[in-house]
C-alpha cells in the first residue's frame, strides 16, 4: 500500500499579503492645511515688502532738466537760491551782494576848523578820518554857494576807517565858510553825515 505523504503546506504559501498603512485622513487635511498657510503667509510678505523673493531692478532716476534762467540747487549743500531771493551777504564769495547800507560815517573829518590859506596863524595843512563799514568807500566833501569840493572816495580797512593828509589849496578850498559832510557808500547804499562845525578857512 502506498502512504499518503502529509502535506506540508509552506508558510510563506500560505501567508496572505500584506496591505500598505493609509495615511489618515485627518493627518493628510492638516498637512495641507499648514502648506497653504504657508503659502498665504509668505504671499502676503511678498506684498508688503517684507521679504523680496523676486526682486526688481529699479528704474535709476530721472535726470533733472535745468531750464535756462532759473538756479539750481547747491549740490551737497542742503540750500536753494529760490529767484528774487536776497543774493548773499556780500562776507562771502565775490558773486554775492548785500543790499544793507553802510554805517553811518563818524570820525574826525577835519583836524581844524578854523585854517588859513597863508598857514598862519593857523595852518593850512588839515588830517581827516571817516569810520563806516569795513570795505565802503567814503568821502568826504566841502560846499558853499553851491560848490562841492571833496577830498576823493577811499576804502575803509578791516576797521572800517579812512585816513587823508591834505592842504587847502590841494582840494582848492578858498576863503568862506563851507559845509563839511562824510559820505559812505557800499553797494549801491549811500549813507551820510554832516559835521556839526562848518570850516572857516580865513585868508
Amino acid at each position: 500500500m502506498v502512504e499518503l505523504m502529509p502535506t506540508v503546506y509552506n508558510a510563506k504559501q500560505n501567508k496572505k499579503p500584506t496591505k500598505r498603512k493609509r495615511i489618515p485622513k485627518k493627518t493628510l487635511v492638516i498637512g495641507l492645511a499648514v502648506v497653504a498657510l504657508a503659502v498665504a503667509a509668505v504671499a502676503v510678505l511678498e506684498l508688503t515688502h517684507t521679504i523680496d523673493l523676486f526682486p526688481t531692478k529699479t528704474p535709476p532716476p530721472p535726470t533733472p532738466q535745468v531750464i535756462p534762467g532759473e538756479t539750481n540747487t547747491d549740490k551737497g549743500s542742503g540750500n536753494t537760491q529760490d529767484k528774487g531771493s536776497d543774493k548773499g551777504t556780500g562776507s562771502g564769495s565775490g558773486d554775492t551782494t548785500s543790499t544793507t547800507p553802510p554805517l553811518t560815517p563818524s570820525g574826525n573829518f577835519v583836524s581844524n576848523h578854523k585854517p588859513n590859506l597863508g598857514g598862519t596863524p593857523a595852518p593850512n595843512n588839515e588830517q581827516s578820518s571817516c569810520t563806516t563799514t569795513p570795505g565802503a568807500s567814503c568821502d568826504i566833501t566841502f560846499t558853499k554857494d553851491g560848490v562841492t569840493k571833496s577830498l576823493g572816495a577811499k576804502t575803509t580797512d578791516g576797521n572800517g576807517s579812512a585816513f587823508w593828509s591834505w592842504t587847502l589849496q590841494s582840494v582848492g578850498l578858498t576863503e568862506g565858510t563851507w559845509e563839511i559832510k562824510a559820505v559812505a557808500t557800499l553797494n549801491g547804499q549811500t549813507t551820510s553825515a554832516n559835521d556839526a562845525l562848518s570850516l572857516a578857512v580865513a585868508p
